[in-house]
C-alpha cells in the first residue's frame, strides 16, 4: 500500500486506454471509468452502476442515472465539468432498482464522500455495504453550472448548446464548437468561473 499526502491510499497507479471502440467512439480521453464498470455489470460484480449523463433538456447539465446495462453506460461516457450529485441515488439504486451490488464512479470529493457515508450510514442503513465498486477519477476544475454557461460566452464567444467538446490539457481549456471552431483559454482565465472548493 502506498501511503501519498496528495492521492492518499492506494494499491496501485496505472495510466490505461480501452480497446472498446464502442467505448472510446465518445469518451474523453480513455474510456477506462466506462470500461470497468462495463466488464463489472457483464462479470456479475455489480448489478448495476450509479453514473453521470447530460441533460436532453439543458446542454452539458449532467444529471445521475442508475445504469443496469452496457448501453446505459455508454451513454455517461465523456467528462462532465459540473458536479452531477451521484451519491443522491444510492438509495433508489438499492431500494427501488433493488440492486445488491452497486457501483458508481464519482469525483474525489464524491468518493470522500461515499466512504463517510461507509463509516458512518446515518439514514443509509443496509446502504453502505451494497457498494460493490467504487470507481474514482480525477479532477482537476469543476464548474457550476450556470459559471460553464458564463465561461463559455464570456471568453468562447458561443452558446453552451452550440458546443460539441469540452476540455482542459496541456495547461489551457479547450471549446470545439459544432461549427468547426476551438477557442484555447489558458487556465487561469477559468478560475473565477471554478466551483469554490475545488
Amino acid at each position: 500500500m502506498v501511503q501519498d499526502n496528495f492521492l492518499g491510499n492506494y494499491t496501485s497507479c496505472v495510466a490505461a486506454r480501452s480497446t472498446n471502440r464502442g467505448i472510446l467512439a465518445g469518451s474523453q480521453d480513455g474510456g477506462i471509468a466506462t470500461g470497468t464498470l462495463a466488464f463489472a455489470l457483464e462479470e456479475g460484480i455489480i448489478d448495476g452502476a450509479i453514473v453521470s449523463v447530460m441533460d436532453p433538456s439543458e446542454p452539458w447539465k449532467p444529471v445521475p442515472i442508475v445504469a443496469t446495462s452496457p448501453e446505459e453506460l455508454y451513454m455517461a461516457r465523456g467528462t462532465k465539468y459540473s458536479l452531477s450529485p451521484n451519491l443522491s441515488l444510492i438509495k433508489e439504486a438499492t431500494r427501488s432498482y433493488g440492486l445488491d451490488r452497486v457501483g458508481i464512479v464519482g469525483v474525489p470529493c464524491q468518493m470522500q464522500g461515499l466512504r463517510k457515508g461507509q463509516l458512518y450510514p446515518v439514514g443509509l442503513r443496509d446502504v453502505p455495504d451494497k457498494i460493490a465498486l467504487a470507481v474514482g477519477i480525477f479532477c482537476m476544475e469543476n464548474f457550476p453550472y450556470q459559471s460553464i454557461i458564463q465561461l463559455v460566452e464570456d471568453h468562447g464567444n458561443t452558446k453552451l448548446e452550440n458546443v460539441v467538446k469540452l476540455d482542459i490539457g496541456k495547461g489551457k481549456f479547450w471549446i470545439y464548437t459544432e461549427r468547426g471552431a476551438v477557442v484555447q483559454l489558458p487556465l487561469k482565465i477559468t478560475h473565477k468561473y471554478e466551483q469554490p472548493g475545488c
